[in-house]
This record gives structure tokens, C-alpha cells and sequence, in this order.
């Protein structure tokens, strides 16, 4: 199906924010991929935090199942303001791999110093009861299910509240790249850079039009508008910043499988011209579905 097909079907089915178990979701990439296949979605892209080692598996399901897969990560940016940068459609992986293995290190030094302060509080828990959860990239939502193993908190959520979130006891900052680093890494890599769920956690007080257009110039190209976290006022927001900038409309479900109540396919309720922003998105990428 040619991409100048899109316009003339009712609707393309897709998903551009998605993790596998190479990071923090429970998911495998060639699960998520056959879920996809299930749910008549013909377009996904795999953003894991800070790796691309479930691309691989992704694309070969997808090749195998007539589902598209993209390459994408998500990284992690800034400083005490965290900022996640989506990359999609990465070409030169191994570079870009050879900087996220730098920062997978930090994660896991990060990480020893979380489960000690947990265990300076009395926690019973060691590192390798929280590495052996993840596949690839460790992080506070494996500690998180650790912890609801051990049985010391009811949920991830619980975890997260009492121990893991900034300013919680365990939790420990990271060095991270700068934002502006992190886009212009993607963009030299050959793929197309975006703020993910700008509204999450920050919104209108930090995200506003003057803070997008200064990442212009180091080649951020998407605003992912569209999220689970995002109501429809502050989607419709970001549209319009992103439109008046000449920014990709983009949206995603934020897919972790067990780890969050979201499926494949959320987030996008409040989209109403996603088939026209998945055309130029894909023309972007220089790719056909």
C-alpha cells in the first residue's frame, strides 16, 4: 500500500511510542509486534528508554507479521527538569548506540545506589532481585516491581510514591544529556527528533511555543501531541504551537505492557486529523505504509 494510499482509506492504524522488555516494558519487541498484528494496527514504532536493542527483533516480527516497524528510542534529557526525546526512524544505530551505552552505565550505577539507600531504610531488597526483571535497560519501574514482589508495596504506583519519585527517600538523580544535546544527536543519527508527553509532567507552565522553537535549530521536528496524560485541551494546545512551528504532529500510547493500564492504540481519542500528521509524518521519515 502506497503512502498516498492514506488518504483514501477511513483510517491508518498506528502507535509511535511503544516499550519492549528491552527496557521497561514486559512485553517482548516480537510480542508487541504480534499484538499490533492482532489489533489491525499497520504502523508502530519502538521507543525504548535509552536503547535500541529490541529494534532488531521488532522489525524481523514485523517483516514476518505486515506490520511496519519503525527504530525509535526515548531518551531520557536535562537536568532536574527531565525531558524525554523521541528519535524515530534512526539510521545510524551503532552511533547512537555507543552514547546510550555510556548512559545505560549511569543507569546502572544509579540504580545500585537506589536499592542501597532502600536497604539503609530497612528494605529487604538486592540488586539482582531488580536486575533479573529487565531484559535490557534497568530502571525505577523495575525496582518498582520488585518491590511489589517482596511484597513491601501493593503497586508500582505505591513504590513510586513512597520511594522512587524526585524527592522520595531511594530516589537518585542521573546525569543526563542535555536536551539540546539529545535532539541533535537523533538529527545526526538520521532520524527525526520529538519532545515526548510534553504535557505530562510539566504542561503549559514549561512548554510553551518560545521553548520548542529554541530546539529548532538543533533538529527537533515532532511535538508528540498526543498522549494518555494529555487532556484534549492541552493536546489541542500543543497542535497549535506545533502547526504555527512547523513541527510533526505525533501521538502514541506510551505502551509498557503490564506496567501501566494503557493498550496499544491509546492516547489518541481527542485526534482529529491524525491521518493527514501520519502521511507527512511518514513523508518525513521518507517511508511508505
Amino acid at each position: 500500500m502506497a503512502m498516498s494510499s492514506c488518504n483514501r482509506q477511513e483510517s491508518v492504524k498506528f502507535d509511535l511510542h511503544i516499550h519492549t522488555t528491552a527496557s521497561d516494558g514486559t512485553d517482548s519487541p516480537e510480542a508487541v509486534v504480534a499484538l499490533a498484528a492482532e489489533m489491525g494496527l499497520s504502523v508502530i514504532a519502538i521507543t525504548d528508554h535509552d536503547t535500541m536493542r529490541g529494534v532488531g527483533e521488532a522489525c524481523a516480527a514485523g517483516r514476518r507479521l505486515g506490520v511496519k516497524v519503525i527504530p525509535g528510542v526515548e531518551i531520557s534529557a536535562g537536568g532536574q527538569t527531565e525531558v524525554h526525546v523521541l528519535g524515530y526512524g534512526i539510521r545510524d544505530m551503532e552511533r547512537l548506540e555507543d552514547v546510550l551505552t555510556r548512559m545505560q552505565a549511569m543507569r546502572e550505577e544509579r540504580m545500585v545506589r537506589m536499592v542501597d539507600r532502600l536497604r539503609g531504610m530497612g528494605v529487604d531488597i538486592e540488586l539482582d532481585q531488580v536486575t533479573a526483571l529487565s531484559a535490557g535497560t534497568v530502571g525505577r519501574s523495575h525496582l518498582a516491581r520488585a518491590l511489589v514482589e517482596k511484597k513491601v508495596v501493593r503497586d508500582v504506583r505505591e513504590a513510586f510514591v513512597r520511594y522512587l519519585a524526585p524527592g522520595r527517600p531511594a530516589y537518585v538523580e542521573r546525569e543526563k544529556l542535555k536536551v539540546e544535546d539529545a535532539v541533535r544527536l537523533i538529527a545526526e543519527c538520521g532520524g527525526l527528533a520529538g519532545i515526548a508527553h510534553p504535557g505530562q509532567s510539566h504542561g503549559d507552565a514549561y512548554w510553551r511555543a518560545e521553548r520548542f522553537h529554541a530546539l529548532k535549530p538543533f533538529g527537533l521536528r515532532c511535538v508528540e501531541c498526543h498522549h494518555m496524560a494529555h487532556s484534549q485541551a492541552v493536546a489541542s494546545g500543543l497542535e497549535q504551537i506545533a502547526r504555527a512551528e512547523g513541527l510533526l504532529v505525533t501521538g502514541g500510547s506510551d505502551y509498557h505492557g503490564q506496567v501501566k493500564a494503557v493498550t496499544l492504540g491509546d492516547g489518541m481519542k481527542y485526534w482529529h486529523n491524525k491521518d493527514e500528521d501520519i502521511r507527512r509524518f511518514l513523508e518525513a521519515l521518507g517511508e511508505n505504509v
